[in-house]
């Protein structure tokens, strides 16, 4: 294990002012109103606007409802200012996505008034979905893959494809269905083959980052305080679809002359040489199951089985992996409930020196709370989705939204936008959207257009997405302290 010495106090210290000065300017954000419904959706840092598209519930091109829970995403130039947005969408049970031609992984049903399950079983409902954008035409949504369950985040190739992950593990086959807690990759042009990449590793998958370099692929795990770093070396390094479906090998991270080493808990500049050791199983049972409504023990519990096998070789273990991103020499990814204060940490990883470190741990919950899916601008912003319910007051309401956060080079944490969506009364165009407060909603699937001029992000529940543009190399600029 190596840490700095007291040169990482005296920076860690400098750094908490910046932090406290940025959050204190609470004012710097104000409701802006979205140029599509004209209501006040965010709160924006001032030069930023916005239009939200692709609800909940509008009609996709094959006439069928654009399912909810909006969450990891990613963008693609198509030419000139057109670009298509590939998402997930964060669903276990529900009506299949999209009408029978979609590429469908796992079509399990079981109908109402069976034996034993009167309410029956309608589906899995996750799956991954495109958004045609330009900024002057009507955003057009098609199905891309149904069948999946709980598609939380995932990542892009640089061929122009999604890969997106089960945040799950069912061994539904014993009860006929397919087993759940995969990685799919997803092509644009919706021909998605539907097969899981198996050796990628059976657990709760969150997102993949795949280093541009190499074409190896970095996972990142959500399973509470058993959680690992993985990395898939592909069998076929080809650029193209498909390649990542013949499969590779899976590795797990630990702390070169340290096992077990137990990261939960870094400080802000801590940095370890690290190595990798095998998975040999990657489609291995996790700990144990529980018993749900298909009425057999499906559910993975406990730890996941490759991390079993990771525990086993020393590998390091962190709090809950969440987004990933690729970027420059390193690769960028959340541990969500890391550091002291449990309130995040952004890590980085550079496999040229194989050296694992803390970029950004979170003093406390106040200041970022839950930091999730992750994006990085072309200028090095790096921009974090909270996810850890906004700001309560002691009677209960709700003083602060979630939050979009940014930290730029210089280790500064900025307050970019906050969620401001509540629906007051029934929106007559959109009439799935029940009326409600959904601030406290996390923000999710943040990604940059490929010129860095437009953030998309979503929230995720009623389920928007959203188009900002504003500002940006401002915010990445060096800012000095008062």
């Amino acid at each position: 294990m190596l840490k700095t010495g007291g040169a990482f106090v005296i920076a860690s210290s400098c750094f908490q002012r910046l932090w406290a000065r940025d959050l204190a300017q609470s004012d710097a954000l104000s409701p802006v109103v979205d140029s599509v419904t004209e209501l006040p959706l965010l709160k924006l840092r001032k030069g930023f606007t916005y239009r939200s598209f692709s609800w909940a519930g509008d009609t996709m091109a094959d006439g069928s409802a654009t399912p909810g829970r909006h969450d990891g995403m990613a963008a693609f130039s198509r030419g000139d200012d057109r670009m298509v947005l590939l998402r997930n969408h964060e669903q276990v049970v529900g009506s299949k996505i999209g009408g029978e031609s979609v590429p469908t992984y796992d079509d399990f049903v079981i109908p109402a008034g069976t034996e034993g399950l009167p309410d029956g079983f309608p589906g899995f409902g996750g799956g991954v979905t495109a958004v045609s954008y330009s900024p002057d035409a009507t955003p057009v949504t098609v199905p891309l893959l149904a069948g999946t369950a709980n598609n939380c985040a995932g990542g892009p190739t640089t061929w122009g494809t999604w890969l997106t992950c089960e945040e799950i593990v069912l061994r539904t086959s014993g009860v006929g269905a397919k087993d759940h807690g995969y990685v799919f990759e997803v092509p644009m042009d919706g021909r998605a083959s539907g097969r899981p990449i198996v050796e990628m590793g059976l657990y709760r998958h969150e997102a993949a980052a795949l280093d541009p370099k190499t074409g190896i692929v970095y996972l990142t795990e959500d399973n509470s305080r058993y959680s690992g770093f993985y990395r898939f070396l592909p069998k076929n390094r080809q650029r193209k679809y498909g390649a990542l479906e013949e499969g590779g090998s899976l590795e797990i991270m630990r702390v070169r002359g340290t096992p077990n080493a137990d990261l939960r808990s870094p400080s802000t500049g801590d940095s370890f040489e690290v190595e990798w050791v095998s998975v040999k199983e990657p489609d291995h049972d996790p700990e144990s199951f529980d018993s749900d409504a298909f009425g057999g023990d499906v559910v993975g519990t406990g730890r996941s089985g490759p991390y079993i096998q990771g525990e086993n070789a020393g590998a390091a273990r962190f709090a809950r992996g969440e987004g990933a991103w690729s970027h420059g020499d390193s690769i960028y990814w959340v541990d969500t409930a890391g550091g002291a204060a449990g309130a995040g940490v952004i890590w980085t990883y550079k496999p040229a020196d194989s050296r694992l470190n803390a970029f950004y741990v979170s003093p406390s919950e106040a200041v970022a709370d839950a930091p999730d899916n992750i994006t990085i601008h072309n200028n090095g912003l790096v921009l974090a989705c909270e996810d850890g319910g906004g700001l309560m007051t002691e009677s209960g309401e709700v003083a602060r939204g979630t939050r979009l956060l940014a930290v730029n080079k210089h280790g500064q944490l900025i307050e970019v936008g906050e969620n401001n969506v509540m629906i007051e009364k029934a929106m007559t165009d959109r009439p799935s959207i029940n009326p409600g407060d959904y601030r406290r909603v996390e923000w999710a699937g943040a990604t940059f257009s490929p010129d860095g001029t437009t953030l998309f992000v979503n929230i995720q529940t009623p389920g928007i997405t959203f188009a900002i543009t504003g500002p940006w190399e401002s915010l990445a600029a060096e800012q000095s302290p008062t």
